[in-house]
């Protein structure tokens, strides 16, 4: 057996272990069908910790048995550096809101939407003033700068605004898009990728239903 353990590194008092996985090598070896393939396949080996039945991650892994004569130059090498960083630009156009709810007290809104992808960088559209039926019309562009992979998340947030003059603006709602899909797909073709209708159909609709 094969034991592959993660854990959390503590400077202090001592690291803690997240959870652990077994690979039987037996199994593996004796396995005519594993054997055959070339290219072992990438494995997704859920880790569990004593404490619980429940899953405390994932490790991603492939393992090779070779033998201990096998000359090293005969052994494929494998290029498993980080995937590098790259910047890219996301543009959004902004057209219109509908049954946006009216703030203020003689029933209209007046109406813009902020837009960010870091906190620190909130971009907002131009304003409606004076929509009285919710559907508040805008036809903005706004871009934004980012780099991919990242550590944190790549979330497109979208909020409604009523703005005020004389007091702070009233904040209406909000929605959330997860672009780690997409970015996954731009990174791997090097292409655009325009999120419309039939690109959602296609791609995203059974990962974002």
């Amino acid at each position: 057996m094969i034991e592959i353990e993660a854990y959390d590194y503590d400077d202090l008092f001592g690291d803690d272990l997240i959870g652990k996985t077994s690979i039987d090598l037996d199994d593996r070896f004796f396995n005519g069908d594993w054997q055959a393939i070339e290219e072992k396949p990438i494995e997704y080996r859920q880790i569990y910790h004593d404490s619980t039945s429940l899953s405390q991650g994932v490790i991603t892994c492939w393992l090779e048995i070779e033998p201990s004569t096998k000359q090293s130059k005969t052994q494929k090498v494998w290029d498993i550096s980080p995937e590098p960083v790259k910047d890219y630009q996301i543009r959004l156009s902004v057209l219109d809101t509908k049954n946006v709810p009216c703030e203020d007290f003689e029933g209209t809104s007046d109406v813009f939407v902020r837009c960010y992808v870091d906190d620190n960088v909130k971009k907002d559209t131009d304003t409606h003033f004076r929509c009285s039926s919710g559907n508040a019309s805008f036809n903005y562009r706004i871009m934004f700068d980012v780099h991919s992979p990242r550590q944190n998340p790549l979330l497109l947030v979208l909020q409604a605004w009523d703005f005020d003059l004389f007091k702070s603006n009233d904040y209406i709602c909000e929605w959330t898009l997860d672009l780690e899909a997409i970015f996954r797909n731009v990174r791997l073709t090097q292409q655009q990728v325009v999120l419309n209708k039939k690109y959602y159909d296609a791609f995203l609709k059974k990962k974002m239903p």
